[in-house]
C-alpha cells in the first residue's frame, strides 16, 4: 500500500506594528530555522506543535513524514519584506520539490506583519493552495493571540487554536492538527467550520487561563467540544499592538455539520463581548509596585513584572525604568534579569570572571523608555547564554540568547543576556549559576508566560506599569489601520452576525 505523504512545516511570528527594530532574516536565523531532516532533529521530543506532529504520524504505518521548512523569530517588529519572500519562497520551492503531498501540517501563529503585507499568513495559505490544489486537506496550529482573518478560512477550516496562556498546550494542538489529518485522509471524515470576527482587541494582560475572562472563555469552549459534534472551539484573543484590519478577538469552531458549529461560534462570540470590561487592568506605577513589595513578608520570591518591556510582546528587554528602582533601593537578595545588552556583555568577557568593571546598562535600543545606567559592577559569571527549557512552556525545546553575563552591582544580582528574551523558563538563570528561589524580589522582563513554570517558585506577582513598547494602555499607540469602531479605543454596540462557512473545496 502506498504510503500517505504528509508535510510537515513551521512559518512563525508575532509582530507590534510599533517596535523600533524590524525583524530580518537573521532573526530568524537566531531563533531556528530548519529545512528537511534538520526538524526531526530540533523538534522531536519537545513540547511543541511540530513536536506533537511528529509524535502522532511516527506511529502510524500509513504514513511517511515530509519536513519542508520551519522558520521561527522571536517577537519583535514587523517583519521586513526581504526576509518575508525569502521563506515564502523557500516554503513554496519545498513543497514543490516534496513531490505529490497528501496532507500539509503548518504551524503559524496568526500575528505576523509584514512591512507590505496586512495578512501574511492568508497569502501564504493562498499561495500553498496555488501548490497544492484545492482538494489537498491542510491542517494548522495558531497562538491564542491571532489576529485570525475570514480569509484565512477560505483555504482551510482546519484551525486549531492554543487553550491556554501561558501556552502550555502548543504540544497538544499540533496532536490535535494531525489527527484532524489523519482522520480526513485515513477515515474519509469532514468538518465544518464557524468563524465569528469581534469588534474588540482586548488588552493581553488579563488574559491568563487560570483565572479571569479567559478562564471563563475557554471553560465554555471545552463545553462545547464535550458534544460529540463539536471536533475543536477555538478563542483567539487577537494581537493588539498590530496595526492592520483585521487585528482583534474572535472565535472558530470546526464540527461535524454547519449548523452545530454556528451554534456554538455564536453563544462563545456573544459570551467573549459581554466579558470585555473584564480584560481591563489598572497596574501599579514602578515606584508603587515596589513600595507593595516591600512592605510584604513570605517565604518564596516576590515578582515585579516589566510587562511592558516584555520580549515576547516584542519589547525589546532592555529598558531601565524598573531597573533603576532596583539599584536605588539596593535590597540584598534582589535580582533582576534579563536584561538585553550585548555591549555590555562584551566589555564583561573582556574584563574576566571576579573583575570590576564600569557599564552603562540598558537603554541601548529604545532611549525614550530610560537612558542606559551607569554601574560598577563585579562579574561573577558568563556563559554562551545557551540553555534548554525545563518547562512546561516549550520545554526540551533548545534556547540561544546570544551570550550571557551575572553581574552584582552592590547587593543587586542582574543577569544580562545577548538578544531579547522573556525569563519564561528559570533555566535562563539557573544556566549560569543563579538560583532564583534564592532570592526575595524578583524583576523580569515578562507578561504571564513565565508563570507555567515560576508559580510553583514564587509567592506573589506585582504587575507594574512602566513605560515599553508593549505598554498594556493602548491608547498610548499611534493606530492608521485597524478598523475604525473597535473596542476597547471606543466605546461601541455589537451584536453577532452571520457566521463565515467552511472552505467548501473538500
Amino acid at each position: 500500500m502506498k504510503k500517505l505523504r504528509i508535510g510537515i512545516a513551521f512559518f512563525y511570528h508575532e509582530s507590534h506594528s510599533f517596535a523600533p527594530i524590524k525583524t530580518d532574516i537573521q532573526a530568524f536565523y537566531n531563533e531556528g530555522y530548519f529545512k528537511g531532516e534538520e526538524i526531526f532533529t530540533a523538534y522531536t521530543q519537545t513540547k511543541t506543535e511540530v513536536g506533537g506532529f511528529l509524535d502522532v504520524l511516527k506511529n502510524v504505518a500509513q504514513v511517511e513524514i515530509i519536513p519542508l521548512l520551519c522558520a521561527a523569530a522571536t517577537p519583535s517588529g514587523t517583519v521586513t519584506k526581504e526576509a518575508y519572500r525569502q521563506i515564502e519562497k523557500e516554503m513554496i520551492s519545498e513543497i514543490e520539490q516534496a513531490g505529490q503531498l497528501d496532507g500539509l501540517l503548518l504551524a503559524l501563529h496568526g500575528a505576523m506583519v509584514v512591512e507590505d503585507i496586512f495578512d501574511p499568513e492568508e497569502q501564504l495559505l493562498r499561495k500553498i493552495r496555488s501548490v497544492l490544489g484545492t482538494q489537498i486537506p491542510i491542517a494548522t496550529t495558531l497562538d491564542m493571540h491571532a489576529n485570525v482573518s475570514a480569509g484565512m478560512l477560505e483555504h482551510t477550516p482546519y484551525h486549531f487554536g492554543f487553550k491556554t496562556y501561558p501556552h502550555v498546550d502548543m504540544y497538544d494542538q499540533g496532536v490535535k492538527a494531525a489527527e484532524i489529518m489523519l482522520e480526513h485522509l485515513l477515515e474519509g471524515k469532514r468538518y465544518q467550520a464557524s468563524f465569528i470576527k469581534l469588534p474588540m482587541m482586548p488588552p493581553s494582560i488579563n488574559m491568563r487561563t487560570q483565572e479571569g475572562p479567559m478562564h471563563d472563555m475557554i471553560e465554555l469552549a471545552t463545553k462545547h467540544e464535550s458534544n460529540e459534534s463539536i471536533k475543536n472551539a477555538s478563542v483567539f484573543g487577537g494581537f493588539p499592538y498590530s496595526d492592520i484590519p483585521m487585528v482583534g478577538a474572535s472565535v472558530l469552531v470546526i464540527a461535524k455539520d454547519q449548523q452545530s458549529a454556528n451554534i456554538a461560534a455564536r453563544e462563545l462570540a456573544e459570551k467573549f463581548w459581554e466579558l470585555r470590561q473584564e480584560f481591563i487592568m489598572q497596574l501599579p506605577s514602578v515606584n508603587k509596585g515596589m513600595e507593595m513589595a516591600l512592605l510584604m513578608q513570605e517565604a518564596k520570591p516576590i515578582v515585579l513584572a516589566d510587562v511592558s518591556d516584555n520580549p515576547l510582546s516584542c519589547g525589546s528587554g532592555d529598558t531601565t525604568n524598573l531597573l533603576k528602582e532596583f539599584i536605588r533601593v539596593n535590597q540584598p537578595k534582589t535580582l533582576f534579569g534579563g536584561l538585553t545588552d550585548p555591549e555590555s556583555i562584551e566589555k564583561c568577557r573582556k574584563a574576566g570572571i571576579g573583575a570590576t568593571v564600569k557599564l552603562e546598562i540598558g537603554g541601548k535600543t529604545s532611549p525614550e523608555f530610560g537612558y542606559p545606567v551607569e554601574v560598577k559592577a563585579k562579574v561573577i559569571a558568563l556563559s554562551d547564554g545557551v540553555f534548554y527549557n525545563s518547562g512546561p512552556f516549550n520545554q526540551h525545546l533548545r534556547v540561544d540568547v546570544k551570550g550571557a553575563a551575572y553581574i552584582k552591582v552592590d547587593k543587586v544580582d542582574i543577569l544580562l543576556i545577548g538578544r531579547p528574551m522573556s525569563a519564561n523558563d528559570p533555566e535562563m538563570f539557573r544556566h549560569i549559576g543563579i538560583e532564583p528561589t534564592s532570592y526575595n524580589l524578583l524583576g523580569l522582563k515578562v507578561k504571564n508566560h513565565f508563570r507555567a513554570a515560576f508559580d510553583p517558585l514564587i509567592s506573589r506577582v506585582i504587575y507594574v506599569d512602566a513605560p515599553g513598547v508593549a505598554s498594556h494602555e493602548l491608547k498610548n499607540f499611534p493606530y492608521k489601520n485597524i478598523p475604525e469602531d473597535i473596542w476597547p479605543l471606543k466605546d461601541i454596540d455589537f451584536t453577532v452576525g452571520e457566521e463565515v462557512e467552511s472552505y467548501d473545496g473538500y
